[in-house]
């Protein structure tokens, strides 16, 4: 039997006549069954012409959602040039001439910035008063009398001695000028900001002091041209100086050897060792070769580079935002443009970590500039960009949990460092710090910022900057603490330590490590502490986790050559790495544009809501409509789409019908706004959607 989606046909009906035979009852039902008859045929025709008026009216409001929702997309892309890409907004960025230098770490910040965009300092913060500044190439009496001031006058003595030294005349000179010269208030006011100035110091964060070191190793020619790593003075103890100031004035051939034993076991504030991947038939994925800092060779490229030592360090002492631009400018070079191939990775959510690895594990190098793209397996999304930043998103969130066992916090609670009990997480666990690497470095290429702060001594690590002791204050403060006082005071016998350490396990159980061969049954004494002070300072920063740390700069290195990341400090790979933590809703809100309405109320609504919120909410809030919780360097006017064009921040107003919720379109950095009648709404449906886990292809 055949059914029809239509109006059923009523049967013919004859004008009724008096029929002869017919009683009266057979007439009634006959009027009846007719009168049936026209009610089920007006009952049909009316649900065939409703059916229709709803298919209808359904096919004309989609097309009405459907073209508006490509006007907008149309819109915002010609608002957008379109050869406009990311190295040509860093490359001719005007900003960079217009720079003001942090009093704290000498790192050079947009104008329009109020805090340094490296160590986090107010623009208006200042270590010295008008009379005098702080820095390393303060020459003052005053000055250098006000640094010193900060720990001890033997620091201070010290200095004048070597001043003496190059000067003989310095001591006299100084001492020439009568003490009625200088007046009361003048003396007044320098004690006051020698004590201004070392309070300021005390209370640096760990951010401000290590970015306030970034420039305590640097490279200096020796005799022979070649660069080596020399350390300044200004962050040495005061008893290698005083000995260094002894050995300069002779002339002996042992003297170079006896510099070498006091700069390595003379004090546990002038270790230093750098570091350098090896790479044998036993270990191809490479090990870390260990050696003493202070007159190591400091080359920052291999001798297959196609730069030359002199260029790099040129670059080098360019600032930060000029050395970003050379460095986007040659990883944009390696990019393979799409027509010659792409890379599509297919990942499965429920295992993400193991898959992601497997696939970037199996690629070439050379695949690894081509096109990123993503699939997540039995989602319908086609990724447009959106998808790509989800990805590293949800891939940060699990490589550096503690609970993966790859990585761990520090104890200061604020840097990532590699667990040297990995090895219990997976028995390839060199291989998904390999594939890290690799993860790692497609972000710098792609120039995706990820939400990942690696300790201090592993960035150190990566550049082949030295490390040195007081480097662990930023990986284990209490540890820290602990070996300086150990160094400091005596009868060390009484604490009944060994030449071992305990090592935390996934399993919550504790694992003794000897640092010596038979360590557990070698005492810890006067005569050797120093000696067991370094082996823990390096077992901690180096030894511990030197072949995890070799597979990391393998995979690392395979995406991005050595000699592009080596012109930047360790802070500043930070930077280049995360992005710019604050952000400053001023420049987001003059770099956004606007789709439709853009005097609407709720716009106006919506800057109130985000300056009121706070900065977590805020990068959650970016992370919600554009991917990433990040700004890159150059601010808001850097934003990105996934093929490298700038996508400006995008507003756009649409009715409240349409869509209850604010509306991300993560691959266009679009937000759709409701229209709400009060800002009340908007600021609770605002709150709601940054703090929900949002994923899959719930969101464009």
């Amino acid at each position: 039997m055949c059914s029809f989606w239509g109006p059923k046909k009523a049967p013919k009906l004859i004008k009724p006549m008096n029929v002869v035979g017919l009683s009266s009852d057979e007439t009634r039902a006959l009027d009846v069954r007719r009168r049936l008859v026209d009610s089920s045929s007006e009952s049909y025709n009316f649900m065939f012409y409703f059916v229709i008026g709803a298919m209808m009216l359904t096919c004309f409001v989609y097309n009405i959602f459907f073209k508006r929702k490509m006007e907008a997309n149309l819109f915002q892309q010609q608002a957008i040039p379109e050869t406009m890409l990311r190295q040509d907004v860093i490359a001719s960025d005007q900003d960079m001439n217009n720079l003001w230098e942090c009093e704290v770490c000498s790192f050079k910040s947009y104008d329009a910035q109020l805090t340094c965009m490296l160590c986090g300092t107010d623009r208006s913060f200042k270590l010295m008063d008008k009379t005098g500044r702080s820095g390393d190439d303060t020459t003052s009496e005053y000055s250098i009398n006000a640094l010193f001031s900060t720990s001890s006058s033997t620091k201070y003595m010290l200095y004048m001695e070597e001043k003496e030294k190059e000067n003989p005349l310095t001591r006299s000179t100084l001492n020439s000028k009568p003490m009625a010269s200088r007046s009361i208030k003048s003396q007044a006011s320098t004690k006051i900001n020698r004590e201004s100035f070392k309070q300021k110091l005390s209370v640096l964060n760990l951010r401000q002091q290590s970015a306030r070191r970034r420039h305590e190793w640097s490279r200096k020619r020796n005799d022979d041209g070649e660069l080596i790593w020399v350390r300044k003075k200004r962050f040495m103890d005061r008893k290698v100086l005083r000995s260094l100031r002894t050995l300069d004035g002779l002339h002996s051939q042992s003297s170079t050897s006896l510099r070498d034993s006091i700069l390595s076991s003379g004090s546990t504030n002038s270790v230093g060792i750098v570091s350098r991947v090896v790479v044998s038939p036993k270990n191809p994925t490479g090990r870390l070769s260990l050696e003493s800092a202070d007159g190591a060779l400091a080359k920052r490229c291999s001798d297959s580079s196609k730069f030359t030592q002199d260029e790099l360090e040129q670059v080098g002492s360019l600032s930060f935002q000029q050395k970003h631009a050379w460095f986007v400018q040659h990883t944009a070079a390696m990019e393979v443009p799409w027509e010659y191939g792409h890379v599509l990775l297919e990942i499965e959510r429920d295992n993400l970590l193991h898959n992601s690895c497997e696939q970037l594990l199996w690629a070439t190098p050379d695949q690894f500039h081509q096109s990123l793209r993503i699939k997540f397996a039995n989602e319908p999304g086609v990724d447009a960009g959106g998808l790509v930043r989800e990805w590293f998103t949800l891939m940060t969130k699990e490589v550096f949990d503690d609970s993966t066992g790859l990585f761990y916090r520090s104890g200061n609670g604020d840097g990532l460092m590699i667990n040297p009990s990995s090895a219990e997480a997976s028995v390839d666990h060199l291989m998904y710090y390999q594939a890290i690497g690799r993860f790692i470095g497609r972000a710098l290429f792609e120039g995706i910022l990820i939400d990942a702060h690696l300790a201090l001594p592993v960035c150190k690590h990566i550049l082949a900057i030295p490390i040195t002791f007081s480097d662990l204050e930023f990986v284990d403060n209490d540890l820290y603490k602990n070996l300086k006082w150990l160094r400091e005071n005596k009868d060390v016998e009484s604490l009944a330590l060994d030449f071992t350490v305990n090592v935390d396990q996934m399993s919550n159980t504790k694992k003794v490590v000897d640092l010596v061969p038979n360590g557990s049954n070698i005492s810890v004494t006067e005569e050797n502490k120093m000696e067991y002070i370094n082996l823990r300072f390096k077992w901690i920063v180096a030894t511990s986790i030197s072949l995890q740390l070799g597979s990391l700069m393998q995979g690392l290195f395979s995406i991005i050559p050595k000699e592009l990341i080596s012109v930047f400090d360790h802070q500043e790979l930070e930077l280049l790495m995360c992005g710019i933590p604050d952000i400053d809703v001023q420049d987001w809100k003059s770099h956004t544009i606007y789709v439709g309405e853009r005097d609407h109320r709720a716009i106006a609504w919506f800057w109130n809501i985000v300056r009121a919120f706070t900065n977590e909410q805020r990068a959650r809030l970016l992370q919600f409509t554009t991917g990433s919780a990040r700004v890159p360097v150059q601010g808001f006017k850097a934003l990105t789409m996934n093929d490298g064009r700038i996508c400006p921040f995008t507003i756009q107003c649409v009715s409240a019908d349409e869509c209850l919720y604010p509306r991300a379109h993560t691959c266009f950095n679009r937000i759709d706004l409701p229209r709400y009648s009060n800002e009340k709404d908007l600021q609770i449906a605002l709150s709601l959607v940054i703090q929900m886990e949002v994923t899959g292809f719930t969101i464009e």
